[in-house]
């Protein structure tokens, strides 16, 4: 049939095979700075235990700084003080050492000689929420820092974000959705062409949160992304899919993350891998896939090898830590080889096999002892790609929404106005 195959790793398929190029990241979490259980140093310490490369602490309405710098502080945060008593940021001494790899702490548990990253100017919009519209911003300025924000609203932050300069990804979509209770909430129209529209408009906006934390509340994120995957691509819209632990705690700091690909590491080039693509997500946690009560232990799933062949229409992986490989289209499993322990193993999609399963993408997903990882998604084009282009339909807020949206906004006004004065 033949496919021109758009590789999301294109630039980077010659870094796969060496784990230094490999930089483990969490860009969402928090601290007492916010709403955390953990104090902003003690998470810092927990993740570099647990040989992360790269952390940005998204506070609910609170910018990033660098981690010797104190963070704003947003008064309505106050109740932090009765709860925990203490807010602490790194010091001078500590920062270096930390940046640099020489930082021992009380465990001693990191392996990794290189030291652990900072990304400031990152910030989690609509921190007074109670649907949980939540949306993360990167290299952006300080216009929505101690915004309380609106229920069920996107478009403020996001535009706010794009106007900037800055990128975002929206956070786990389906909990927003009540996945929870409702599991199908992500194949249904309007809740596909409301995401859709938003990431039609807002092109700063580089996907969704797929995997956050133990999966419980946004089960059904992957489904999303899939219905999304379908929907925006026949426009030339890519989806990203994003992976952070979104932890408050530090027994949560290992739950789920990404793997950058990155020649080395800066800023600009974690920008430019949240842009293109090339980092696959990571999780512990996937209930739809791994099963409910299963938590990932050891090493999770890798990928170390990709081959594209566009004469025969294969795409091959290699993955280490993992005894499954499946292929997804459409949101359906259409192939998966296994091997009978965790290992290093290789699987090679034949296109034109499946041509009656595929329309235009497809994805891989690893699968492990130790959790699950995503690739993201590998563009198909057999030259008939207008054939899958459907109307982006504008979904317009339900009324149901709207009474929330009025109670919450009123409501909860009052809460914010009282405890944003200092105590």
């Amino acid at each position: 049939m033949g496919y021109t195959i758009k590789n999301p790793y294109e630039g980077v398929m010659n870094l796969l095979g060496d784990m230094e190029n490999h930089y483990k990241t969490n860009l969402h979490t928090h601290s007492t700075y916010s709403d955390a259980n953990d104090t902003m140093t003690d998470m810092i310490k927990g993740f570099y235990d647990n040989d992360f490369d790269i952390l940005a602490f998204a506070e609910h309405g609170i910018l990033g700084k660098r981690w010797n710098e104190k963070p704003t502080h947003i008064p309505f945060f106050n109740f932090q003080y009765l709860w925990h008593g203490q807010r602490s940021y790194l010091t001078e001494e500590q920062y270096k050492a930390i940046k640099s790899g020489t930082y021992k702490t009380e465990n001693n548990l990191r392996t990794k000689k290189r030291g652990l990253e900072d990304v400031p100017d990152a910030i989690e919009c609509n921190m007074f929420t109670v649907m949980k519209n939540h949306v993360n911003g990167y290299f952006t300025d300080n216009a929505y820092e101690g915004v309380q924000g609106l229920e069920y609203d996107y478009e403020i932050p996001l535009g706010l974000i794009e106007k900037s300069g800055g990128i975002s990804h929206i956070n786990h979509p389906t909990d927003l959705l009540q996945a929870k209770k409702n599991p199908g909430c992500a194949k249904e129209e309007k809740n596909i062409h409301f995401f859709a529209n938003l990431l039609k408009k807002y092109p700063s906006c580089m996907g969704i949160e797929v995997l956050n934390m133990y999966d419980i509340p946004n089960r059904s994120d992957r489904i999303l992304w899939d219905e999304l995957l379908k929907l925006l691509t026949p426009h030339g819209r890519k989806v990203f899919g994003f992976s952070n632990s979104d932890a408050h705690q530090v027994d949560q700091i290992d739950t789920a993350f990404m793997d950058y690909i990155l020649p080395e590491y800066s800023l600009d080039t974690l920008r430019n891998a949240m842009e293109t693509g090339t980092f696959f997500s990571i999780a512990r946690y996937a209930k739809n896939e791994l099963g409910e009560d299963f938590a990932g232990q050891g090493p999770c799933p890798r990928v170390v090898g990709l081959e594209i062949d566009d004469n025969t229409d294969t795409i091959t992986i290699k993955g280490i830590n993992c005894k499954e490989i499946d292929w997804i289209a459409d949101g359906e499993t259409i192939q998966t080889n296994t091997i009978e322990a965790d290992g290093e193993i290789t699987s090679t999609i034949n296109l034109n096999e499946y041509t009656d399963k595929i329309s235009c993408y497809v994805r891989a997903q690893l699968k492990g002892t130790g959790g699950i990882c995503l690739t993201q998604a590998f563009i198909l084009d057999d030259g008939n790609m207008e054939r899958f282009k459907k109307p982006i339909i504008e979904e317009k807020m339900t009324e149901e929404q709207a009474k929330k949206r009025k109670f919450y906004s009123k409501k909860l006004g009052v809460v914010y106005g009282k405890l944003t004065k200092k105590i």
